[in-house]
């Protein structure tokens, strides 16, 4: 699949960056289109989403192809890769944009998502990037009715144990509504693969180590679909894994992690607008536990 490139000047703006989405896919064909239109569709139109397939076998090339040949602001690639981190690094190759954001097949923007990150990013020249929050949905698009925020405090080098500790089983930055400035992140090397599945937590934590500062938004940013193919379940051996690397990392002792289990749990759940009642939350909680032991 021979990749489309933008280049109408019409939608380059000089007072707007142009913003560059990348989207890693494989076998996501029944999501795929809906988060594809969801870049498109932004308010903020001076964007390109760069889409990097992995030589999926179901229809999501045929769906591609289709998107491409009626908007030029779609760039797309379908050919075999090693993976997700592979491919998001080479979507990156790809984008032109002076910002950059990184989006999952299966979840989608809100409509104003792009133009409430750029005008912070230009509003607060100090920090390298912007996060936001996301709300879960099913498989049908139905709301579960939680979510997940982006750290509320400062991020930077001071405060990565914190984060750490306070931030229960999540990055502190919800990746799906990152936006980061391109130059300064390419500054500080790519996404890891040796963090297959955590790729977002290393590379977030690696750039605060820096000293770079990234900011917060509080408002729901993308929804977030749950499913059983999630990695982040579907992998969980190897989560647990990668997250012991970045705590030796990042001089995570075996106190942290206790505080992170009990205070840092507790912290997480009492800071989300978003939590699920607690009766429902430890229900949830448990079938999770369930299902990662039985995989």
């Amino acid at each position: 699949m021979t990749p489309v490139r933008a280049n109408s000047a019409h939608d380059r703006n000089a007072t707007q960056p142009l913003v560059s989405i990348i989207i890693a896919t494989y076998n996501r064909g029944p999501f795929l289109e809906r988060c594809v239109r969801s870049v498109l569709d932004q308010t903020y139109r001076n964007v390109e989403c760069v889409v990097v397939d992995g030589a999926s076998k179901d229809e999501s090339v045929q769906i591609l192809k289709r998107l491409a040949a009626s908007d030029p602001r779609l760039k797309c690639v379908s050919e075999p890769d090693q993976g997700e981190v592979y491919a998001v690094n080479k979507g990156i190759e790809m984008a032109a944009g002076e910002i950059i954001g990184f989006q999952a097949s299966d979840d989608f923007y809100l409509p104003d998502a792009v133009e409430k990150s750029v005008e912070f990013l230009l509003r607060e020249p100090e920090y390298i990037g912007v996060s936001a929050d996301a709300l879960y949905i099913d498989e049908k698009g139905r709301e579960l009715g939680n979510g997940v925020v982006t750290y509320r405090g400062r991020m930077a080098r001071e405060t990565v144990k914190r984060l750490i500790v306070v931030r229960y089983k999540m990055c502190p930055v919800c990746h799906g509504s990152f936006f980061g400035w391109k130059k300064r992140l390419s500054q500080h090397g790519k996404f890891n693969p040796e963090f297959s599945v955590i790729m977002d937590w290393e590379f977030y934590l690696r750039i605060l180590k820096a000293g770079e500062q990234i900011g917060s938004l509080p408002r729901v940013h993308y929804k977030y679909t749950a499913h059983a193919d999630m990695g982040a379940v579907k992998y969980w051996a190897k989560v647990e894994a990668q997250r012991e690397r970045l705590y030796q990392i990042h001089a995570i002792t075996k106190v942290d992690i206790l505080l992170r289990a009990t205070i840092g749990r507790l912290m997480s759940y009492l800071a989300n607008p978003y939590r699920t009642p607690l009766g429902k939350g430890l229900v949830r909680e448990f079938k999770l536990w369930r299902s990662q032991r039985a995989s």
